[in-house]
Formats: C-alpha cells, structure tokens, sequence
C-alpha cells in the first residue's frame, strides 16, 4: 500500500503544480507528467493486495487523470476525485 499512496501523493503533487501554474500564466496545461504517473499507477494496482473494490475505484481514477483536454475546473475535480479516494483508502 506504501508505494500507492507514495505515487497518488505524487499526483496530488503534480494537480497542486499543475493548478497553479496555469493560473499564473495563460498557458495549455501539461499533462505528460500525469499520464506517466498514471501508467505507473494502474501497473502497481494490478501488482497490489488491496481489495478488488480499492481496486476498481484507483482504476477508474486513474482514466480519468488523462482524458481529453484538461482544464483549470477539470484539474481542481480531479483533486477533490484524489482527496476522496485517498480518504477511501485511509479508512481501511
């Protein structure tokens, strides 16, 4: 579970980054850094030990992380999307 949540911590990380950044320039938002992350987390959910529910929920996380063209709204559902889950997962 530790290297879980040290990558969802990771993408917290690069939301937080992300969200800031395009605030202060009007720029598009960069979402290699959380499409790497993303592949790294759904190859550690299929390798971990936790519940088929867990896993299901960090899946369907995970898609969303990369789908279409982000926006500053999108980004900021995305990190209430990753508060909830990692919330979920702290209550096991």
């Amino acid at each position: 579970m530790n290297i879980l949540t040290e990558i969802i911590t990771k993408i917290g990380n690069e939301l937080t980054n992300q969200i800031s950044s395009a605030k202060n320039m009007d720029e598009k938002i960069n979402t290699h850094e959380l499409f790497r992350l993303s592949s790294i987390l759904n190859k550690q959910i299929i390798s971990s030990e936790i519940s088929k529910e867990d896993k299901l929920m960090l899946q369907q996380f995970s898609s969303t992380l990369v789908q279409g063209n982000p926006t500053i709204k999108g980004l900021r559902y995305e990190r209430q999307d990753l508060d909830r889950v990692l919330s979920n997962l702290n209550d096991v």
